[in-house]
Order: C-alpha cells, then structure tokens, then sequence
C-alpha cells in the first residue's frame, strides 16, 4: 500500500512520517472508534529525506504482521480465560496468571525493539524549501 506523508523526525535511518488515514479507514466498521485524523509511521530512509519534505511511503503486509497482531490481541484473552481456569481449580493458581501477564509485557517489549514493520520510503514527492518557510515567517513578522 502507498501513502503520502509529512516527514517530522529523522533518527538513526528511520524517518518519523505523519499520514493521512487511506481512505479504506472510511469503510471500516472501527472508524468511530479510531477518531484519527491521521497516523504516524516509521519508514526506512534510503533516500535520504530531510524534516518537512512531503514523500510516499509503502507499507508491505507479510505473515510476520499478522503474527504480531494475533499476539498483541489473542494472547491477553487466553491469558484471562487461562487465569480464571486456573482460579476455578485452586485459587491460589491464580495467581500464575500474574507471571502470564508479566511474561506478556516482555514479549511486548521485545517485539517492539526486534518487529520490522517493513515499511519504507519510496520517493520525495516534494522537498521542504527551508528559505521559502523562513520567507513566510518574516513576512508576517513584517505586516504584524
């Protein structure tokens, strides 16, 4: 999938990059509760884009995705449902469910620092022209 975005930081190769949500946002039936007007990616920069330059990013799906998806939603309802088996046979069993739950977080933890999203930035559609900006931002300096 390819979006357009506005690139607001730049660290360590990866460019931070605000888009508009694709119009396949508008038919999905979760829409009410996204309320966002706009998303925030982290795209690799082979290019070499500068803050404020306008560029294309491409997201790729892969299995890898879905498995991280399943993970972040499907493991905390098995989670519960495993504590409350647990529970209903010897409380104090229960009490597993807090090492599930802490277990978890690393996972969660670990999944953020090693996931590649793989999503990358395709082309510069339009540069940021920093003397332009500067020349706005005087001008109404002047009429002010």
């Amino acid at each position: 999938m390819l979006t357009q975005g506005i690139v607001y930081k730049i660290k360590g190769g990866m460019a931070h990059v605000k888009c508009a949500r694709p119009e396949s946002c508008d038919h999905c039936e979760n829409s009410a509760i996204c309320q966002k007007k706009e998303t925030e990616l982290r795209a690799y920069d082979p290019i070499g884009v500068s803050v404020g330059d306008l560029v294309e990013v491409e997201t790729r799906e892969d299995s890898k995705s879905m498995l991280v998806i399943s993970y972040i939603f499907l493991v905390p309802v098995a989670i519960i449902f495993l504590t409350y088996l647990l529970f209903e046979l010897y409380n104090l069993l229960a009490l597993l469910g807090i090492v599930m739950s802490v277990a978890y977080l690393i996972g969660l933890k670990f999944l953020d620092k090693n996931f590649d999203p793989q999503v990358r930035i395709v082309r510069i559609i339009e540069k940021n022209n920093e003397d332009q900006h500067e020349t706005s931002i005087s001008e109404k300096e002047v009429t002010n």
